[in-house]
C-alpha cells in the first residue's frame, strides 16, 4: 500500500474536517474543583512545616487506594497541604505510618529511588489531558520528576526541573515540603484565574505497593489523566522571562596504548596522552510561559556515567540506549509519535544546537536543529541492520506540530532531517489519536521518506536516490479486566528514518495482544493475576513470511512485593539471507528459497522479591531454541540473569548483576557470554555522592564449532573487557554540578595472557546555572 504526498494531504484534511468524534462517556467518578489559596508569604523549605503560610493552606486528605485495590479505604492516614504565593506552588505532605520502622527510604541520586515510599502530585498546567508534570519525593527529600505523555502512554523521567524539597522521618511517619517555581512550568501566561488539573498521590510499599490518592479512579477509563480533578487559582502566577545561562567547563586527560604480537612475543606501545579543556554555554529562555528556547554552543554531550552493559553477540538488529543528555531530554515529549522518529543518540558529537518548543491553546509545536561532527547511520533490513559511518559533518533536525481538535481527537504533523554534503534523509508524515470512548482508542501514522545515499556505503558504489512509505494503525481497549492491543504496520523496503530508531524495514507486521486481569481480595496473598496471549506475523513487502509467533503469559504478584512471570513462545523464523552469510554472493533480498526457516520454542521465567526494605532480588531464566545466525542453524540457548540490590544503610548501596548466556549447537558450545556489573554508591546527602562502577564482559567462541566465520579473518576465541569508573559528584540542582572522575578500560584476547589496561582518563566537569 503506497501513499503519495497528495494523498497524505487529502487524508489529513479528511481527518480534520469529516471525522466527527463521539463525546466520551461522562466519568461516573467526579470531584468538585479545589481552589488553591494565594498567600503573600514565603516558606523556608526545611521539612518542619512551621511557617505561617501553612496555617492558611488548603488541607486535602489522601484516603483512597486505587491500585491494586479498586477505590478502597487507605490503611494509613495522609494529608496534603497546598498554597501558592505567585512565585511558587507549595505542597506539603504529612504521611502517617503505624510502623515507622518499616518506612522504605534511602538517600540516592535524583530519579533513582522510585521503589521507596513516595509522596507527590501530578499537574496538568494546560488542563488539556495530554501531558502532565509528575513531582515525587521520598522520606529523605530525594527528588523524582517526569513528564507523562497521554498520547504515547510513556513517562519521561529524564526531564529534570529545578525545584526544592526536604523530607524528614518523624516518630509517626514522615513529612515532606515541596516548592515548585512557576518558571519551570509551561502554562497560559495571563492575569486570569487559571484552571489546571492535579492529583495528589502517596506510594506505600509494604507487602504490596499501594497507590493512595485523594480521588477515585475508574479502571474502565484508560485515561487516568483525564480523571484528574481541576484546581483553580494561580491568578498571580507569572512565568517571567525565565532566562538561564549555564556555562560549562570540562577538562580531561586521556592516555591510551595498544598491544601487538611480534615473533610470538607480546609487545605494547608507550602511553600516548592527550589533554583537553573545553568551554561551553547553554542558554535557556522562556520566551513566555508557553514557549521555550534552548540554545547550546560547544556542549559537553558526554555521559558522565557509563551506559548499562548489554550483550550483543548473535543479535541481528542495533541495540537501543536511553538518552541522558539534558539538551535533548528537555521537552523531548513534544517530538514523540507512533514510530520512534527522533532517537537523539544518533547525534554523537554536536558543536551547537537550538530547540524551540511550546503550547498555545490546542496547538503544540517543537523544532530543533543540531550539527554533528560524526555521522552514524543505521541501515535497516528485514533480517538485520548494520551501522555505517560517514566522515562528514551532518545537520540533524526535527519539526513536530499537534492540534487537539477536541478532547477525543488529536492530529499531528512531523518531519525529520539528516544531511551531509553527499547524503540526506527526509521523513514527513501525519499522525492521529482518536479516543472513541473511555476504554477504546485508535491511533494511526503515515510517513514518506526521501533518501540520497552516499556512494561511500552503497552496494553499487554510486549515489542512490530512493523513496518509500510507512504506516501504522493501532487499536487499544483498556478496561478493568481486559486490555487488548491490535496493530498493523507496513515499512517499505526503501523506507528509512535515520534520525529515529527504526532498525527494521521491508516488512509488514500484524499483532494482537490480549490481557485478562483477575484481582484478589485485600487480605489475600496475591493482589493481581494476569493471563495473556499474543499472535504476531511478519512478511516482507512481497508477502514472503519472515516470522510467525504465538506466546502465552501468566503473571501473579505475591507478598514481600514479589512477582512471578512465565512466558511460553513458539516462533517460526528465517535466518540470514545467503549474501549475508557469504559476502561474495550478489545481493538478493528475497526470502523464499534464499533463507532457511527455523522453529524456535522458548520458555522465559522471571521472579523478583523484596524480603526487606534494604534487599531486592530478581532472577530471569530463558531456555529453549535459538537461531545461530552466523552459522545458519538452530541451536539451544540458556540465558540466566540475576540482580541483587542491598542498602547497607541510608547512605551506602551495593548493586550486583550477572548475565550468563550460552548458545549450543550440534552438541557443542558455539559462544558463551558473561556480563558482570558491580555498582557501589555512597550518598553523603541529597546533593553529593561517590560512585564506583565495574563492568566486565567475557565472550568465548568455540572456533571449532563456528564454520560460518570467515576463514581468512583473524578471530579471537577469547574476548574479555573490563571497565571501571570512580565518580564524585556535587549537585546543587540538575544544571549546577561538579564532577571529578577516573575511568579506565582493559581487554584480553588470544594474544594476551591477562587483562591489559589500554585506556585511562581523569576528567572534571563544572557547570553553573545562572538566573539573571
Amino acid at each position: 500500500m503506497k501513499f503519495s504526498n497528495r494523498s497524505l494531504s487529502a487524508l489529513a484534511t479528511a481527518l480534520i474536517l469529516f471525522v466527527q468524534p463521539s463525546v466520551a462517556q461522562d466519568h461516573s467518578i467526579k470531584l468538585s474543583q479545589l481552589n488553591i489559596p494565594h498567600v503573600a508569604l514565603e516558606v523556608n523549605i526545611d521539612g518542619d512545616l512551621d511557617d505561617a503560610i501553612w496555617q492558611q493552606a488548603l488541607n486535602i486528605p489522601l484516603n483512597i487506594v486505587n491500585d491494586p485495590w479498586h477505590n478502597k479505604p487507605s490503611p494509613v492516614s495522609t494529608t496534603a497541604k497546598i498554597v501558592e504565593n505567585g512565585e511558587f506552588l507549595y505542597v506539603a505532605f504529612i504521611a502517617q505510618d503505624p510502623n515507622p520502622e518499616l518506612i522504605q527510604g534511602f538517600l540516592g541520586d535524583r530519579d533513582t529511588r522510585w521503589g521507596d515510599d513516595l509522596v507527590g502530585f501530578k499537574l496538568d498546567t494546560y488542563n488539556n489531558r495530554r501531558l502532565n508534570y509528575e513531582f515525587f519525593v521520598n522520606p529523605y527529600g530525594v527528588q523524582h520528576d517526569s513528564i507523562a505523555n497521554e498520547m504515547t502512554g510513556n513517562s519521561d523521567s529524564a526531564w529534570d526541573g529545578i525545584w526544592e524539597s526536604v523530607g524528614k522521618i518523624t516518630d509517626t511517619g514522615y513529612q515532606v515540603e515541596i516548592a515548585i517555581p512557576y518558571h519551570i512550568l509551561n502554562f497560559d501566561d495571563n492575569n486570569d484565574i487559571k484552571t489546571w488539573a492535579m492529583e495528589l498521590v502517596r506510594l506505600y510499599p509494604r507487602d504490596t505497593r499501594l497507590r493512595i490518592s485523594h480521588i477515585e479512579l475508574d479502571r474502565d477509563d484508560a485515561c487516568w489523566i483525564c480523571q484528574i480533578p481541576e484546581v483553580t487559582g494561580f491568578k498571580d502566577a507569572k512565568a517571567s522571562k525565565n532566562i538561564m545561562l549555564t556555562p560549562t567547563l570540562v577538562a580531561n586527560r586521556s592516555e591510551s596504548r595498544r598491544f601487538f604480537t611480534e615473533n610470538s612475543v607480546e609487545n605494547k606501545t608507550d602511553w600516548l596522552s592527550e589533554n583537553d579543556v573545553d568551554a561551553g554555554l547553554d542558554f535557556r529562555w522562556g520566551i513566555n510561559a508557553n514557549t521555550l528556547l534552548n540554545v547550546t554552543v560547544n556542549p559537553d554531550f558526554s555521559n558522565v556515567e557509563s551506559d548499562a552493559g548489554q550483550l550483543s553477540v548473535n543479535k541481528t538488529f542495533s541495540l537501543f540506549y536511553d538518552e541522558k543528555r539534558q539538551f535533548f531530554v528537555e521537552n523531548s515529549e513534544y517530538f514523540s509519535s507512533n514510530f520512534n522518529l527522533v532517537y537523539t543518540r544518533n547525534i554523537a558529537n554536536p558543536e551547537y544546537g537550538a530547540k524551540l518548543t511550546g503550547t498555545q491553546g490546542d496547538h503544540s509545536y517543537g523544532a530543533f536543529m543540531t550539527n554533528d561532527t560524526q555521522t552514524n547511520i543505521i541501515l535497516p533490513g528485514n533480517t538485520g541492520s548494520r551501522l555505517v559511518s560517514l566522515n562528514e559533518t551532518s545537520e540533524s533536525g526535527a519539526v513536530k506540530y499537534r492540534y487537539d481538535v477536541n478532547d477525543d481527537l488529536s492530529v499531528g504533523v512531523i518531519s525529520t532531517l539528516r544531511q551531509t554534503e553527499s547524503y540526506h534523509n527526509v521523513v514527513s508524515g501525519i499522525d492521529s489519536k482518536y479516543r472513541l470512548d473511555d476504554s477504546n482508542t485508535f491511533q494511526a501514522q503515515i510517513l514518506v521518506a526521501d533518501t540520497k545515499d552516499s556512494a561511500l556505503y552503497t552496494n553499487s558504489g554510486q549515489e542512490e536516490n530512493v523513496n518509500d512509505q510507512a504506516y501504522i494503525i493501532q487499536y487499544e481497549h483498556d478496561s478493568e479486566y481486559w486490555k487488548i492491543d491490535a496493530e498493523h504496520q507496513n515499512i517499505g523496503a526503501n523506507f528509512r528514518a535515520d534520525l529515529g530508531f527504526m532498525p527494521r524495514a521491508d516488512y509488514q507486521k500484524s499483532k494482537v495482544l490480549v490481557n485478562h486481569f483477575v484481582y484478589g481480595e485485600q487480605d489475600s496473598a496475591w493482589q493481581e493475576m494476569k493471563f495473556a496471549g499474543q499472535w504476531q506475523v511478519l512478511h516482507n513487502e512481497d508477502g514472503e513470511l519472515l516470522e510467525r509467533s504465538l506466546s502465552s503469559n501468566f503473571t501473579i504478584d505475591g507478598p514481600m512485593l514479589s512477582l512471578f512471570d512465565i512466558v511460553l513462545v513458539a516462533a517460526d523464523k528465517v535466518g540470514y539471507k545467503r549474501y549475508e552469510l557469504d559476502f561474495a554472493l550478489p545481493v538478493d533480498d528475497s526470502i523464499d528459497g534464499n533463507t532457511k526457516r527455523f522453529q524456535e520454542n522458548q520458555a522465559i521465567l522471571y521472579t523478583s522479591i523484596q524480603p526487606s526494605p534494604q534487599l531486592t532480588a530478581e532472577l530471569e531464566l530463558t531456555i529453549g531454541d535459538k537461531i545461530d545466525y552466523i552459522n545458519n542453524r538452530l541451536g539451544d540457548v540458556k540465558v540466566l540473569y540475576g540482580n541483587i540490590s542491598y542498602n547497607v544503610n541510608k547512605n551506602l548501596e551495593f548493586e550486583f548483576s550477572h548475565t550468563y548466556s550460552d548458545l549450543n549447537a550440534e552438541n557443542d558450545d558455539v559462544v558463551t557470554e558473561n556480563l558482570t556489573e558491580l555498582r557501589v554508591s555512597y550518598q553523603f546527602n541529597i546533593h553529593s555522592y561517590l560512585k564506583f562502577n565495574v563492568v566486565y564482559t567475557n565472550i568465548d567462541y568455540n572456533l571449532d564449532n563456528n564454520p560460518g566465520f570467515d576463514s581468512e579473518a583473524v578471530i579471537s576465541s577469547r574476548n574479555n573487557k573490563l571497565s571501571t569508573q570512580l565518580i564524585y559528584a556535587y549537585k546543587i540542582n540538575p544544571q549546577t554540578v561538579f564532577y571529578l572522575g577516573y575511568s579506565d578500560s582493559s581487554y584480553q584476547d588470544d594474544n594476551l595472557h591477562r587483562l591489559e589496561q589500554s585506556q585511562r582518563t581523569v576528567y572534571s566537569k563544572i557547570s553553573y546555572a545562572w538566573l539573571p
